[in-house]
């Protein structure tokens, strides 16, 4: 599996076919939560708050993006479009089973790390408006199938 980074008007050194420019990405994180009450004797009752979406990390290898990451952490005012893409190797091509879309998003934090013994690697954290999840199966024959679609706006706070 590999994870690509497409971030409007930065390039990265990625070179696979349908993924040239992107940032290869060694990790993601993301969650959701939200509070929900658990009274005891009246739980078919239970209330819960709006959902609170966390920002999304990325940890990445320092390449050719580093700069221009770090000028949108410092000084980036303009939202833009992220794509995170999650791929495998299919039968004789790569294939992209997930995505992730980010909308006016921003870079809210940067820090690097790096000792003696192996590649500097960078944290990346966005902050965006909306977000979209894209996910597809893939069968037996690697043929695409039953695609799922699901996002929220934080704006109007509504699913999209």
């Amino acid at each position: 599996m590999a994870i690509y980074l497409e971030y409007e008007g930065i390039k990265g050194n990625v070179t696979a076919d349908g993924y040239k420019d992107h940032i290869a990405v060694l990790s993601v994180q993301f969650g959701v939560g939200r509070g929900i009450s658990m009274e005891p004797g009246n739980l078919s009752n239970r209330e819960s708050t709006r959902p609170s979406l966390s920002e999304i990390t990325l940890t990445k290898t320092a390449d050719n993006s580093v700069t221009a990451i770090f000028k949108e952490a410092v000084t980036g005012s303009a939202g833009k479009k992220v794509v995170i893409k999650f791929v495998r190797t299919g039968a004789d091509k790569v294939q992209e089973y997930m995505d992730y879309t980010l909308e006016n998003c921003l870079v809210s934090g940067y820090s690097i790390s790096a000792d003696a013994e192996g590649e500097p690697m960078e944290q990346i954290t966005l902050s965006y408006s909306k977000l979209m999840i894209n996910y597809s199966d893939f069968d037996k024959t690697n043929k695409s199938g039953n695609p799922q679609r699901v996002g929220y706006d934080l704006e109007t706070a509504k699913p999209l």
